[in-house]
């Protein structure tokens, strides 16, 4: 007979993982925070159970509309909705008691969650795309971007060749979410950034959580950890790495219409807005290409983007058969 010290204990370990869970999914968690419940979770075996439990039982509940006709599907969306009331209050436990009633029809008659099979998304030049993977985890896909994904039971596995997305990847402590981008493999549990991979090379920045980098063929090498507000820049082939701090908020323009640049080569600018509008932009020479440009681009149509460039940059855009130039003044 277990004793009533032992429930206690569990008890008490199952109010942390919630209140973890709770605060981990909010806006303002911090790279601290995030880095706090790492040494939580390792501190001891039974913090990685508990919080495990909690996590699985969160994740099923996205396959409620399994029980559709079979009588399950209200009691499995009213119980989502007691959960996420109740998460930051309740423990593990009593949470787990009221869950698994829900959960009971689709359990019951042997249902399990469909394995997703491995898919490609891509958008075309002037395209964007939100995608929303089975995890719960999304993905916003820029213009003239490709990138496939595998999900399997114990990992989650994305392919990224020449793209750029913004990641909120859902945290699922069984299956890293691993994303392979030129030489480089990125690890996520949970977290939100974004990566762009675009002429061989690579830029990470972070606006929530903790990301840590190392070669793709070099598993055993000591990954580089990221956390928010903090951007790694690397190119294709060499060994090097670069870390620094950076805001966010301008790696994310682009999800909201704008492009910002700080002391930018215009040729970068002119690959941007071809992908953008998806018309070809082009410098003359490697003399205008190498210009570099400071500035906030609004994206909202061709022309009056290359009016404000034209009002912030030594040059004029002129309009050929086959797209536009932009020349030096």
């Amino acid at each position: 007979m277990r004793r009533t010290d032992d429930f206690q204990g569990e008890g008490r370990v199952a109010e942390e993982a919630a209140s973890w869970f709770a605060r981990l999914q909010g806006e303002a968690a911090t790279g601290d925070d995030w880095l706090a419940f790492e040494r939580w979770l390792q501190s001891s075996p039974a913090h990685a159970d508990a919080y495990d439990r909690l996590e699985r039982l969160w994740v099923d509940l996205d396959y409620a509309p399994l029980a559709q006709g079979l009588g399950g599907r209200p009691l499995l969306a009213a119980r989502r909705r007691e959960r996420r009331t109740q998460t930051a209050r309740a423990p593990w436990i009593a949470v787990a008691a009221s869950l698994a009633a829900g959960l009971a029809v689709v359990v019951g008659l042997g249902l399990r969650p469909p394995r997703a099979a491995v898919a490609t998304y891509q958008t075309a030049p002037g395209q964007t795309r939100l995608v929303t993977l089975s995890d719960g985890s999304r993905i916003r896909l820029n213009a003239a971007s490709k990138i496939s994904v595998s999900l399997s039971r114990d990992t989650r596995r994305v392919d990224m060749a020449d793209a750029e997305a913004a990641f909120d990847v859902a945290h699922d402590a069984q299956r890293p979410f691993l994303i392979f981008v030129g030489d480089r493999q990125v690890r996520v549990v949970g977290t939100e950034f974004n990566l762009r991979h675009r002429a061989a090379f690579v830029d990470l920045t972070v606006r929530r959580g903790v990301v840590e980098v190392r070669p793709a063929d070099g598993q055993d090498a000591a990954p580089v950890r990221l956390t928010v507000g903090q951007e790694l820049t690397h190119t294709d082939g060499q060994a090097d790495q670069i870390v620094k701090a950076a805001d966010p908020a301008a790696a994310f323009a682009w999800t909201s219409g704008q492009l910002i640049y700080r002391d930018q080569p215009l040729s970068e600018v002119a690959a941007d807005l071809s992908r953008r509008f998806g018309s070809p932009v082009r410098t003359a020479d490697a003399r205008t290409g190498g210009l570099r440009f400071t500035g906030v681009l609004v994206t909202d149509d061709e022309a009056s983007v290359l009016r404000r460039l034209e009002a912030y940059a030594p040059v004029r855009a002129e309009r050929t058969a086959d797209g536009v130039v932009l020349r030096r003044r």
